[in-house]
Protein backbone atom coordinates (compact mmCIF):
# COMPACT_ATOMS: atom_id res chain seq x y z
CA UNK A 1 0.00 0.00 0.00
CA UNK A 2 2.82 2.35 0.87
CA UNK A 3 4.34 1.31 -2.38
CA UNK A 4 1.37 2.42 -4.09
CA UNK A 5 0.81 5.37 -2.84
CA UNK A 6 4.05 6.42 -3.28
CA UNK A 7 3.61 5.45 -6.91
CA UNK A 8 0.61 7.93 -7.31
CA UNK A 9 2.20 10.41 -5.67
CA UNK A 10 4.66 10.57 -8.09
CA UNK A 11 2.63 10.37 -11.16
CA UNK A 12 0.40 13.40 -9.80
CA UNK A 13 3.33 15.11 -9.28
CA UNK A 14 4.46 14.69 -13.18
CA UNK A 15 4.89 17.59 -15.76
CA UNK A 16 1.66 17.58 -18.55
CA UNK A 17 3.03 15.13 -20.67
CA UNK A 18 2.02 14.78 -24.79
CA UNK A 19 0.24 11.91 -25.40
CA UNK A 20 -0.53 12.90 -29.10
CA UNK A 21 1.10 11.58 -32.03
CA UNK A 22 4.38 12.47 -33.11
CA UNK A 23 4.78 13.07 -37.06
CA UNK A 24 7.85 13.47 -38.50
CA UNK A 25 9.72 15.43 -41.20
CA UNK A 26 13.00 14.59 -42.33
CA UNK A 27 14.85 16.49 -45.28
CA UNK A 28 18.36 16.67 -46.32
CA UNK A 29 20.81 17.19 -49.05
CA UNK A 30 24.05 16.84 -50.14
CA UNK A 31 23.98 19.00 -53.31
CA UNK A 32 25.17 16.12 -55.80
CA UNK A 33 22.87 17.77 -58.69
CA UNK A 34 23.59 21.17 -57.97
CA UNK A 35 25.45 23.18 -60.48
CA UNK A 36 27.55 25.05 -57.97
CA UNK A 37 30.39 21.98 -56.98
CA UNK A 38 31.27 24.01 -53.66
CA UNK A 39 27.81 22.86 -51.92
CA UNK A 40 28.59 19.78 -51.98
CA UNK A 41 28.41 18.51 -48.80
CA UNK A 42 29.38 14.76 -47.28
CA UNK A 43 26.98 14.04 -44.74
CA UNK A 44 23.40 15.38 -44.98
CA UNK A 45 21.77 12.15 -46.08
CA UNK A 46 23.50 9.79 -44.07
CA UNK A 47 22.79 12.14 -40.94
CA UNK A 48 19.20 11.60 -42.23
CA UNK A 49 19.04 8.24 -42.37
CA UNK A 50 20.48 7.70 -39.28
CA UNK A 51 17.93 9.66 -37.56
CA UNK A 52 15.10 7.68 -39.40
CA UNK A 53 16.73 4.28 -38.43
CA UNK A 54 16.35 5.36 -34.68
CA UNK A 55 12.97 7.00 -35.01
CA UNK A 56 11.83 3.44 -36.22
CA UNK A 57 12.44 2.05 -33.41
CA UNK A 58 10.33 4.60 -31.49
CA UNK A 59 6.60 5.23 -30.93
CA UNK A 60 6.70 7.24 -33.86
CA UNK A 61 4.40 5.97 -36.82
CA UNK A 62 4.40 8.19 -39.07
CA UNK A 63 7.28 9.83 -40.85
CA UNK A 64 7.76 11.56 -44.07
CA UNK A 65 11.83 11.41 -46.08
CA UNK A 66 12.55 14.03 -48.56
CA UNK A 67 15.90 13.42 -49.71
CA UNK A 68 17.55 15.68 -52.08
CA UNK A 69 14.38 18.06 -52.80
CA UNK A 70 13.98 20.74 -55.55
CA UNK A 71 12.87 24.15 -53.95
CA UNK A 72 9.61 22.95 -56.15
CA UNK A 73 9.46 19.32 -53.99
CA UNK A 74 10.27 21.07 -51.15
CA UNK A 75 7.19 23.19 -51.23
CA UNK A 76 4.48 19.99 -52.72
CA UNK A 77 6.33 17.51 -49.61
CA UNK A 78 6.35 20.38 -46.79
CA UNK A 79 2.46 21.37 -47.41
CA UNK A 80 1.42 17.70 -47.83
CA UNK A 81 3.17 16.69 -44.74
CA UNK A 82 1.44 19.94 -43.19
CA UNK A 83 -1.72 18.91 -44.45
CA UNK A 84 -1.22 15.33 -41.93
CA UNK A 85 -1.23 17.29 -38.92
CA UNK A 86 -4.15 18.33 -36.62
CA UNK A 87 -4.16 20.12 -33.54
CA UNK A 88 -3.31 17.44 -31.19
CA UNK A 89 -0.02 16.84 -32.78
CA UNK A 90 3.16 17.18 -32.28
CA UNK A 91 4.79 18.23 -35.66
CA UNK A 92 8.76 17.02 -35.60
CA UNK A 93 10.71 18.55 -38.35
CA UNK A 94 14.14 17.97 -38.83
CA UNK A 95 16.73 19.18 -41.46
CA UNK A 96 20.28 18.37 -42.69
CA UNK A 97 22.18 20.49 -45.18
CA UNK A 98 23.22 24.50 -45.89
CA UNK A 99 21.58 26.66 -43.60
CA UNK A 100 22.40 30.71 -44.28
CA UNK A 101 20.98 33.72 -41.96
CA UNK A 102 20.68 37.10 -43.53
CA UNK A 103 19.66 40.17 -41.71
CA UNK A 104 18.34 38.10 -38.66
CA UNK A 105 16.62 35.18 -40.35
CA UNK A 106 17.46 32.00 -41.40
CA UNK A 107 17.23 29.96 -44.96
CA UNK A 108 17.50 26.93 -45.67
CA UNK A 109 18.95 25.88 -48.93
CA UNK A 110 17.20 23.71 -51.47
CA UNK A 111 19.31 20.57 -53.09
CA UNK A 112 19.35 22.46 -56.87
CA UNK A 113 20.86 25.37 -54.80
CA UNK A 114 18.55 28.12 -56.52
CA UNK A 115 16.31 28.64 -53.68
CA UNK A 116 15.96 29.60 -50.11
CA UNK A 117 13.18 28.16 -47.44
CA UNK A 118 12.32 30.60 -44.89
CA UNK A 119 12.88 28.63 -41.50
CA UNK A 120 10.63 31.27 -39.80
CA UNK A 121 7.48 31.09 -41.85
CA UNK A 122 8.19 27.37 -42.08
CA UNK A 123 7.84 27.24 -38.28
CA UNK A 124 4.54 29.51 -38.25
CA UNK A 125 3.10 27.07 -40.58
CA UNK A 126 3.67 23.88 -38.16
CA UNK A 127 2.58 25.96 -34.96
CA UNK A 128 -0.94 26.82 -36.76
CA UNK A 129 -1.56 23.54 -37.85
CA UNK A 130 0.26 21.15 -34.43
CA UNK A 131 -0.36 21.48 -31.02
CA UNK A 132 3.44 21.67 -30.80
CA UNK A 133 6.05 21.93 -32.68
CA UNK A 134 9.91 20.12 -32.57
CA UNK A 135 12.78 21.55 -35.11
CA UNK A 136 15.92 20.26 -35.33
CA UNK A 137 18.56 22.03 -37.30
CA UNK A 138 21.98 20.55 -37.97
CA UNK A 139 22.38 23.22 -41.09
CA UNK A 140 25.22 25.84 -40.02
CA UNK A 141 28.03 23.93 -42.08
CA UNK A 142 30.33 26.56 -43.91
CA UNK A 143 28.93 29.37 -45.97
CA UNK A 144 29.84 28.39 -49.88
CA UNK A 145 29.39 32.24 -50.93
CA UNK A 146 31.88 33.91 -49.91
CA UNK A 147 33.10 33.67 -54.36
CA UNK A 148 30.05 34.41 -55.36
CA UNK A 149 28.65 36.01 -58.56
CA UNK A 150 27.94 39.43 -58.16
CA UNK A 151 24.85 38.89 -61.15
CA UNK A 152 22.97 35.77 -59.66
CA UNK A 153 20.57 35.59 -57.19
CA UNK A 154 18.72 33.28 -54.84
CA UNK A 155 14.90 32.94 -54.64
CA UNK A 156 12.90 32.94 -51.52
CA UNK A 157 10.27 30.27 -51.69
CA UNK A 158 7.01 30.97 -49.87
CA UNK A 159 5.98 27.21 -47.78
CA UNK A 160 2.70 28.43 -46.85
CA UNK A 161 0.12 27.79 -50.65
CA UNK A 162 0.75 31.13 -51.66
CA UNK A 163 2.92 32.52 -54.50
CA UNK A 164 6.01 30.44 -55.08
CA UNK A 165 8.31 33.49 -54.54
CA UNK A 166 8.22 36.21 -51.90
CA UNK A 167 11.58 37.40 -53.47
CA UNK A 168 15.43 36.98 -53.43
CA UNK A 169 18.48 37.83 -52.31
CA UNK A 170 21.56 38.84 -54.14
CA UNK A 171 24.38 36.28 -54.00
CA UNK A 172 26.44 38.91 -53.43
CA UNK A 173 24.88 39.93 -50.76
CA UNK A 174 24.83 36.56 -49.49
CA UNK A 175 28.88 36.32 -49.37
CA UNK A 176 28.33 38.87 -46.48
CA UNK A 177 26.14 36.85 -44.41
CA UNK A 178 27.18 35.86 -41.06
CA UNK A 179 28.33 32.27 -39.94
CA UNK A 180 25.91 29.84 -38.55
CA UNK A 181 22.68 30.67 -38.32
CA UNK A 182 20.96 33.47 -35.75
CA UNK A 183 18.14 33.18 -33.24
CA UNK A 184 14.99 32.71 -34.15
CA UNK A 185 12.30 35.64 -33.90
CA UNK A 186 9.15 34.18 -33.54
CA UNK A 187 8.98 31.54 -31.06
CA UNK A 188 5.98 32.93 -28.81
CA UNK A 189 4.63 31.34 -25.77
CA UNK A 190 5.09 27.66 -25.15
CA UNK A 191 4.29 26.26 -28.94
CA UNK A 192 7.47 25.22 -30.52
CA UNK A 193 11.15 24.52 -29.72
CA UNK A 194 14.24 24.74 -31.53
CA UNK A 195 17.14 22.24 -31.56
CA UNK A 196 20.85 23.73 -33.47
CA UNK A 197 23.50 21.42 -34.02
CA UNK A 198 25.59 24.76 -32.41
CA UNK A 199 25.30 27.92 -31.01
CA UNK A 200 24.09 30.88 -32.71
CA UNK A 201 26.90 32.39 -35.23
CA UNK A 202 28.94 29.49 -34.70
CA UNK A 203 29.44 27.04 -37.57
CA UNK A 204 28.70 23.60 -37.19
CA UNK A 205 31.04 20.40 -38.43
CA UNK A 206 29.87 18.33 -41.34
CA UNK A 207 32.02 15.15 -40.35
CA UNK A 208 35.41 14.23 -41.30
CA UNK A 209 34.56 10.78 -42.87
CA UNK A 210 32.16 11.07 -45.97
CA UNK A 211 28.71 9.30 -45.12
CA UNK A 212 29.40 7.88 -41.48
CA UNK A 213 27.21 11.29 -40.42
CA UNK A 214 28.22 14.31 -38.66
CA UNK A 215 28.88 14.68 -34.75
CA UNK A 216 25.95 15.85 -34.31
CA UNK A 217 24.03 13.22 -36.12
CA UNK A 218 25.67 10.36 -34.66
CA UNK A 219 25.27 11.57 -31.36
CA UNK A 220 21.08 12.80 -31.44
CA UNK A 221 20.80 9.51 -33.44
CA UNK A 222 21.91 7.32 -30.16
CA UNK A 223 19.50 8.83 -27.57
CA UNK A 224 16.35 9.73 -29.37
CA UNK A 225 15.65 5.64 -29.60
CA UNK A 226 16.43 6.05 -25.70
CA UNK A 227 13.31 6.16 -23.16
CA UNK A 228 13.50 9.62 -22.02
CA UNK A 229 12.02 12.89 -22.91
CA UNK A 230 13.40 15.32 -24.86
CA UNK A 231 14.64 17.56 -22.92
CA UNK A 232 17.08 14.85 -21.64
CA UNK A 233 17.54 14.07 -25.37
CA UNK A 234 18.50 17.74 -26.15
CA UNK A 235 20.91 18.11 -22.96
CA UNK A 236 22.72 14.81 -23.49
CA UNK A 237 23.32 15.47 -26.91
CA UNK A 238 24.71 18.82 -26.38
CA UNK A 239 27.15 17.35 -24.05
CA UNK A 240 27.86 14.68 -26.22
CA UNK A 241 28.77 16.22 -29.59
CA UNK A 242 30.79 19.28 -26.81
CA UNK A 243 32.84 16.56 -26.36
CA UNK A 244 32.96 14.67 -29.15
CA UNK A 245 33.93 18.21 -31.57
CA UNK A 246 36.54 19.39 -28.08
CA UNK A 247 34.57 22.10 -27.30
CA UNK A 248 34.34 23.59 -30.70
CA UNK A 249 30.83 23.03 -31.25
CA UNK A 250 28.11 23.17 -28.22
CA UNK A 251 24.32 22.32 -30.01
CA UNK A 252 22.32 25.21 -29.01
CA UNK A 253 18.26 24.82 -27.56
CA UNK A 254 15.35 27.90 -28.42
CA UNK A 255 12.17 27.86 -27.25
CA UNK A 256 9.88 25.51 -25.04
CA UNK A 257 7.10 23.57 -24.76
CA UNK A 258 4.26 23.47 -21.62
CA UNK A 259 4.50 19.44 -21.66
CA UNK A 260 7.17 17.26 -22.12
CA UNK A 261 7.59 15.07 -25.39
CA UNK A 262 8.74 11.08 -24.35
CA UNK A 263 9.20 9.97 -28.51
CA UNK A 264 10.29 6.84 -27.14
CA UNK A 265 8.29 6.47 -24.47
CA UNK A 266 8.47 6.81 -20.92
CA UNK A 267 10.61 5.06 -18.32
CA UNK A 268 8.60 2.24 -16.68
CA UNK A 269 8.53 4.42 -13.83
CA UNK A 270 9.07 8.03 -14.23
CA UNK A 271 10.84 10.18 -11.81
CA UNK A 272 8.76 13.57 -11.37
Amino acid sequence: MRFLSVLMLALAALPDVAQAEVKVLLIASNYEEAGDEDLRLANPLADLRLIQSSLGSTTVRDMTVLEEPTSEEWQVGFNAWLDTLSGDDIGMFYYAGHGFQFDGLNYLLSSDGVSLIPLDALITQITNRARGAVIVIDACRDNPYFDAEPEKDLDIVAIDGASRSLGFIRLEDMSDAGNGLAQLGNLRGLSAVAFFSTEPGNVAEDGDQPGKGSPFAIEFAKQIDRRQSLDEVFRKTAVAVNRRTNARQSPWRQGDLAFDVFVSGMRTLPIP
